[in-house]
């Protein structure tokens, strides 16, 4: 049943489409290309391919179909993978099969579950009017409600519990999912009660958790304004990022997202017709989540809220957007709008989406906005404070990653010092070469292949997308001067196909190589993506020239080594006094230099 359930989603998917909601590719020939997520690189190595559906990485070696992308990308297992990926292609699994009812899905059944019983409880229960007064307060409408599944906890011990319960799930899943609290004795009741219920859904629009906002605050014992689900295994708090689920596509395509503190900021904007918006919840974006919007853009803009505490998380988690080699820009809120106050997002939008926007639109870059904010907090004619000034907005350049952009900021700074960059530079120095010794320094690591090794992977890949370069290249390379076995037996294949049927039939290939070993499939495929890699803009001269480059290398090679195990053959010989052995291999030595000098 799931191999047939599994083909279905396959059938209804395209990898490319899967792919690209986590990184952007380019179109290369039949396939796509981009830098790989898996692995540091600079210039692209990671191929996908449309037609077998599968991708492979030429520099770290990642490579699969759809699912094992999923399962990499996300650090999860097949049976969550392949939840995510029936979603996506509308295919109802068979929620009997034990592939998919491991305890992460269980838990994200029960979450789901309670999302629905808060929305149900907000909008038809009587004892829900507290949190519909609430909605009608902050100006949302019903299809926002519906679109975010705003809910209401009632005012029980274990109203939620009960149901739950009754669906046939068990008091510890419930538990560990988050939605009740064990006291000392042992008894379970629901966590969250008489609150307004924001469900917290993951990128994948898995809902994993739940913020939880106090709506009688006359009452005494009732913990925080706010309350959230706990750690738990399906929520991450360091991984999961309001609004992304809904906003995600936007910020693709306007290559840009914009990140406020509160959920009621990103709901009222998406409201508003801003749908690029996702909250950071009050905490500082964590390196793991500025990893997970990269995959969209590499694009921020931060709105700080008029409270420190918020300004201050948002400054943590610019430091790691930028040492990601993001780009942040500042939107800067008005004080006032209509004589009205504007603390947060959600204010300046009720004065009109205009005001919004147009403070979106006058985002300053976050270089501008520090070298703004320094030069206000100190006087640059007090010789301390100048010096002052020098080593904060220094250590603002130091985050930077391009060098260019260094020395912009470096130039601009010394300027408006009016000292010589000269020093500056002498200071700035010192201070990056401190903060690279205190860095550790990560290594990827990556498969490791011989120069020969990856030249004869070049080399199939060129005739097998040309074939009409496959007479010279058997006309002229042996199977043995391919120094890997697996190279050498696709080689053979393709001689022998050839040979019958006098020309490349790359289907009749691939089942003889099914034949012998499905990896061996697995292996022509991502002959064909690297074709496409390498040399996409090539033309058919250019094509012949490289083959015969190629072939002149691999046997440069296998000669080199023929002569060099000769060598080692002769000392042992002249050690053994043997001379009828040392006049053959001085020979066959004669014969590989003059092979050598030929080619």
């Amino acid at each position: 049943m799931m191999n047939s359930q599994t083909d279905e989603i396959k059938s209804k998917i395209d990898i490319v489409d899967v792919i690209s909601e986590y990184i952007q590719l380019k179109q290369a020939g039949a396939n796509w290309k981009a830098k790989c997520p898996f692995h540091n690189e600079k210039t692209p190595s990671f191929m996908v391919s449309k037609e077998k559906q599968i991708f492979h990485c030429f520099g770290c070696g990642a490579g699969g179909d759809a699912f094992t992308f999923v399962q990499k990308i996300e650090g999860m297992e097949f049976p969550e993978a392949l939840r995510i990926l029936a979603q996506k292609a509308g295919v109802k699994l068979k929620s009997q099969d034990p592939a998919i009812t491991n305890q992460r899905n269980t838990l994200l059944d029960i979450t789901k579950l309670a999302a629905e019983f808060f929305y149900q409880a907000l909008l038809k229960s009587k004892e829900g009017q507290i949190a519909r007064d609430y909605i009608n307060k902050r100006n949302l409408t019903p299809e926002t409600v519906s679109d975010f599944k705003l809910g209401y906890a009632p005012d029980s011990w274990d109203k939620l519990l009960n149901l739950l319960r009754k669906k046939g799930f068990k008091d510890n899943d419930i538990f560990l999912a988050g939605l009740v609290v064990r006291n000392d004795k042992g008894r379970i009741y629901d966590r969250f009660r008489q609150r307004l219920m924001f469900p917290i859904s993951d990128h994948n629009s898995n809902i994993v958790g739940f913020t939880a906002r106090l709506l009688d605050e006359t009452k005494e014992n009732q913990g925080g304004k706010y309350i959230n689900t706990p750690q738990t295994t399906i929520y991450n708090k360091s991984l999961v990022i309001y609004g992304l689920d809904k906003a995600k596509l936007d910020i693709k395509s306007q290559n840009q997202a914009i990140v406020v503190e509160g959920n009621m900021d990103v709901i009222a904007s998406h409201q508003a017709g801003v749908k690029n918006v996702i909250a950071s919840s009050g905490t500082a974006l964590t390196l793991e989540q500025l990893k997970i919007l990269q995959r969209y853009t590499n694009n921020l803009a931060i709105a700080f809220d008029a409270d420190l505490a918020g300004q201050m998380a948002a400054e943590r988690g610019i430091d790691t957007a930028l040492s990601l080699g993001m780009n942040i820009k500042i939107i800067q809120l008005p004080k006032k709008i209509n004589d009205i106050e504007i603390k947060d997002p959600d204010d300046c939008i009720k004065q009109g989406v205009k005001h919004w926007q147009q403070v979106i639109k006058n985002a300053v870059s976050i270089m501008d906005f520090y070298f703004e904010k320094t030069f206000v907090q100190f006087d640059k004619n007090d010789p301390l404070q100048k010096k002052e000034i020098a080593a904060k907005f220094s250590k603002h350049i130091a985050k930077l990653t391009d060098k260019v952009e260094q020395d912009h900021w470096i130039k601009q700074l010394a300027q408006k010092l009016d000292t010589t960059e000269t020093i500056l530079r002498e200071n700035f120095e010192q201070l990056v070469q401190v903060k690279e010794t205190n860095e550790d320094i990560k290594f990827e690591k990556q498969e490791i292949k011989s120069r020969e090794h990856t030249v004869s992977q070049q080399l199939l890949s060129l005739v097998i997308k040309y074939p009409q370069n496959l007479t010279y290249l058997i006309n002229n390379l042996e199977v043995e001067t391919i120094p890997n076995e697996t190279l050498q037996i696709i080689y053979k294949q393709i001689i022998l196909e050839y040979n019958v049927n006098k020309e490349f039939d790359y289907s009749q290939l691939e089942k003889k190589l099914l034949e012998i070993d499905s990896n061996l499939v697995n292996q022509l495929s991502t002959l064909v993506l690297l074709a496409d890699k390498d040399f996409l803009d090539y033309t058919d001269e250019e094509i012949n020239q490289e083959i015969i480059d190629m072939i002149n290398i691999l046997k440069k090679s296998f000669i080199t080594k023929k002569i060099n195990q000769i060598q080692n053959l002769i000392k042992r010989a002249e050690k053994d006094n043997d001379q009828n052995q040392i006049a053959e291999l001085t020979k066959d030595f004669t014969a590989l230099t003059d092979q050598l000098n030929n080619l």
